[in-house]
């Protein structure tokens, strides 16, 4: 029986890359068990660390099967997390190799769907949309360049400008625009995107995370007697987590206290020499883990803490891992105190946040969880309950499915 829609999925990450690519990898899992014939056009995996694994080497294009989904792959300049340069070079190296590679791929498709950021799988998305006269959903999962320069990784610039310009072009010409998070929605119409032309598709969380134990993670690293505050993603720019090290400070007397970093990035080595210099026993760095092991560290915490700048763009963002996190069934710590993140947790059963310029308020509410002055236990059973009835992966997928399903050709 013919598959009933063919659909290619322009990204330049995808596993066995790790962060926000898991979203894509299991929606295009599930397009494929729901008969439908899924193409990925994406770049040689190197993210977040720039290396390339040896059977993707000295390789402009690569085809390979993961679980029944095309993959063809394309040469990107490897950079780490750690070289914005670098990554930059990359973004346009992806550029030029995927349009080439493109022509390998045959057939027609009834839609192409681009995931942004970088903004260059929008232009790709764009161009191939054009070559193949097919319909093109683009799927924002970050505002740019308004994220980056209010977290400030872009400066504004004559650059910025131009990156501005495209984007805009490209959001009036995308036959539909899918977006994460309520909030960018909500910004796509104040910019004059029409209503019917936006669908909001949150990431939710797979069954791996939600029915996940702790696998004997705390006694591996010795710390079954400790209370632990636990982070895991990208130590990048985005987050303000000396906030946390700062905290860990405040809280250094007290022995019980463990603070944990899971995870590499920009800010690694940084936050290493300050808790150094503060003489602090009480933070581990333990680096990047393997993508199937963050279930079990996020199972072992005690309270998990995410964070972002406090500037206007993190007011509309929803980092996927809060679902991740939730789907743990522990207390989560948020900074800032307002926006979409903040809203989620208090509907699932109630926010603890803080001002991420403000350690002692993070050490506060560390220190009532820890003496039971806030009921972290029943909080965390709620978020589970809440992201198990509301945000399981498959419900977005399903949704996601029923939108794409209108661009099929006749």
């Amino acid at each position: 029986m013919s598959k009933s829609m063919r659909i290619l999925l322009v990204t330049q990450h995808f596993p066995p890359e790790k962060g926000a690519v898991r979203r894509l990898y299991e929606f295009a899992q599930f397009f494929s068990k729901e008969g439908h014939d899924v193409s990925i056009l994406t770049a040689m995996p190197n993210y977040p660390d720039g290396i390339l694994p040896e059977k993707y080497r000295g390789k402009f294009f690569m085809r390979e099967n993961m679980n029944g989904i095309n993959v063809y792959r394309s040469y990107v300049l490897p950079a780490s997390n750690a070289q914005p340069r670098r990554r930059m070079m990359g973004f346009v190296s992806f550029l030029f190799s995927s349009i080439i590679n493109s022509f390998r791929i045959k057939g027609k498709f009834d839609l192409v769907l681009a995931s942004s950021p970088p903004v260059t799988s929008s232009v790709i998305g764009y161009v191939l949309s054009r070559l193949r006269r097919t319909k093109l959903v683009l799927e924002i999962r970050d505002l740019q360049p308004e994220s980056g320069e209010q977290f400030g990784n872009l400066n504004k610039s004559f650059f910025t400008e131009c990156i501005r310009k495209v984007m805009r072009f490209l959001y009036k010409r995308a036959d539909h625009i899918v977006c994460v998070t309520e909030g960018i929605n909500n910004w796509m119409k104040d910019s004059g995107i029409a209503n019917n032309r936006l669908t909001t598709i949150k990431s939710g969380v797979g069954q791996d995370f939600i029915n996940s134990h702790s696998n004997g993670i705390r006694k591996k690293y010795g710390w079954e007697d400790k209370f632990l505050i636990l982070f895991s993603g990208t130590l990048g720019w985005v987050r303000p987590l000396e906030t946390i090290v700062e905290s860990a400070r405040l809280l250094a007397d007290n022995r019980q206290y463990h603070f944990v970093f899971v995870g590499d990035g920009q800010k690694k080595t940084s936050l290493e020499i300050m808790a150094k210099q503060y003489g602090l026993t009480n933070v581990s760095f333990i680096g990047l883990q393997p993508l199937e092991e963050i279930p079990y560290f996020l199972k072992a915490g005690d309270v998990l803490v995410e964070c972002l700048k406090e500037v206007p763009v993190a007011r509309v963002a929803l980092p996927t891992k809060i679902f991740e996190y939730m789907a743990a069934g522990k207390p989560i710590v948020f900074g800032p105190t307002d926006g979409e993140t903040s809203q989620l947790l208090q509907s699932a059963g109630g926010a603890l946040t803080y001002s991420t310029n403000n350690p002692q308020q993070l050490a506060n509410i560390i220190e009532a969880l820890y003496k039971n002055k806030i009921d972290g236990v029943e909080l965390g059973k709620k978020y589970h309950e809440f992201v198990s009835q509301n945000h399981a992966r498959e419900i977005w997928a399903q949704r996601y499915l029923n939108l794409i399903k209108q661009f099929k050709r006749a």
